[in-house]
């Protein structure tokens, strides 16, 4: 298994090394959907990698417009059913989204 992990702890310390030489058995892993990666460079944390479908429970309220297309992106993506998004959050992540930040 890669990465660091404490007994009974779905977070494993990986650095950057290891993630490029293991890449493909880490998005295995993070099929799990209680799987988490703190990635590190030089010992220190940079980034947390989960996985598409729990990222999508982390995003669940949608408060911002680009998550919310983010969301629809990926639930499509993933092949989900779109039609738990609000209207008028479609609306607002559209809209949003044709401007540039």
């Amino acid at each position: 298994m890669a990465g660091q992990k404490k007994a009974d702890s779905p977070v494993r310390i990986i650095g950057s090394r290891e993630l490029h030489q293991n890449l493909p058995s880490i998005l295995n892993e993070l099929q799990d959907p209680d799987v988490r990666y703190v990635l590190t460079v030089h010992g220190k944390p940079r980034a947390v990698l989960v996985g598409a479908q729990p990222f999508l429970g982390l995003v669940g309220d949608r408060s911002h417009p680009s998550e919310t297309l983010v969301g629809l992106q990926l639930s499509a993506l993933l092949g989900n059913d779109v039609g738990d998004f609000a209207i008028e959050d479609l609306e607002k992540a559209f809209e949003n989204g044709a401007r540039k930040p």
